[in-house]
């Protein structure tokens, strides 16, 4: 029996240890057996269980640049079968620096929307990591797309979103007072998820109609502050509330409860806040970005708005809250979605059913001579 069949298949993870989306993919392959390291730049918490990528001043590039020897030891002597590289211009950089492989990279967004047009540096960067990983993950067809653009092989790109848990469906019917509409938005509090404009649009409607609305913007991030203070000026008061990070099982029972999810975000993939508020029956109301359209027709299961219009989004979430029979039907189309599409555990089986395929082909590559 071959080597692979009598032990874990052993992965080498190099990714974020501050991101969610890491740590839900560092948890899966370690719930399904596979032997797993993890490295990442600090900051670390402890708990976490990833290594730290020692420290480099200077840029970020140049310190990945100089960590690649180290990592490269530690490849030598865990000797993976595979490497997963979370995050293009960073970690996957990282990963193609080492010179190993198998080697697959997952990007996210604006590793590939946006980083590409900071700099002729970042660009060559993300166009080196694309031309020389083994395999390539996204979350979306505009990324998928953008890949291709910038000189991705095709054959070698999936889309997989990362989905969601099944538990985010609400366990019994939403019954709500229509009295009373409550909206939440969901995203970090950085610039490019323009949470001021949920502000700005939360004080329209509560200057109009001071009993109708209540609002939640839930995360937190390097705005939080100034964010809190717009709401102060806003006169917003007790109409709106911050709750900076929720654990899931709070943050799951503040959405069954919502009636309203709102995205003001300028750059997105496939968002995990907007399938988790689908999952929960809450109405969403996101921005008109390619990857939202991906998931939300205008009109039909949701609202798209243009980015920034603060006007655009009161009049979205004014008529929503008036269609509280909109409201419902869009709840179970809405569901149906998530659970065809998005389901954690179904997409995840599918990323994993590729690496070990990539495994067996670098295996075969490698028995017959190959050098990769």
């Amino acid at each position: 029996m071959s080597d692979h069949l009598t032990r874990p298949y052993k992965i080498l993870i190099l990714g974020e240890a501050a991101a969610i989306h890491t740590r839900r993919w560092v948890a899966y392959f370690r719930k399904r057996g596979w032997t797993v390291r993890w490295l990442s730049f600090p900051p670390i918490d402890a708990g976490e269980g990833a290594e730290e990528i020692a420290s480099q001043s200077g840029r970020r590039a140049w310190a990945i640049w100089r960590s690649r020897t180290c990592v490269r030891r530690v490849i030598d002597s865990f000797t993976p079968d595979i490497i997963s590289a979370l995050f293009l211009p960073d970690y996957g950089w990282l990963g193609c620096l080492t010179g190993r492989h198998p080697l697959a990279v997952s990007a996210w967004g604006s590793d590939v929307l946006l980083a590409p047009n900071k700099s002729p540096l970042h660009r060559w960067r993300i166009r080196y990591v694309l031309g020389d990983a083994d395999w390539l993950f996204c979350d979306a067809e505009i990324i998928a797309a953008r890949m291709r653009e910038l000189g991705a092989d095709p054959a070698k790109i999936q889309i997989i979103p990362l989905g969601i848990e099944d538990t985010w469906f609400p366990p019994s019917p939403k019954h709500g007072d229509e009295a009373t509409i409550h909206v939440v938005t969901n995203r970090r509090l950085e610039p490019l998820y323009r949470v001021d404009t949920f502000l700005g649009a939360a004080a329209q409607l509560v200057s109009e109609s001071p009993q109708r609305f209540r609002f939640t913007v839930v995360g937190d991030g390097s705005l939080r502050a100034e964010l809190e203070t717009q709401a102060r000026e806003l006169g917003l008061g007790e109409s709106l509330t911050f709750t900076g990070f929720l654990p899931e099982p709070d943050l799951q029972r503040l959405m069954h409860a919502a009636d309203i999810f709102v995205s003001c975000s300028s750059s997105d993939g496939t968002s995990v806040s907007l399938l988790e508020a689908m999952a929960a029956g809450a109405f969403p109301i996101v921005t008109d970005l390619p990857a939202n359209r991906e998931w939300i027709q205008a009109d039909e299961n949701g609202i798209l708005f243009p980015v920034g219009n603060t006007d655009a989004l009161a009049r979205a979430i004014q008529r929503s809250a008036d269609d509280s029979v909109w409201r419902r039907r869009t709840r179970e189309q809405n569901m149906t979605i998530v659970r065809g599409r998005a389901l954690w555990q179904d997409n995840m089986a599918a990323a994993e059913e590729t690496l070990i395929t990539l495994i067996a082909d670098s295996r075969a590559q490698s028995a017959r001579g190959g050098i990769r």
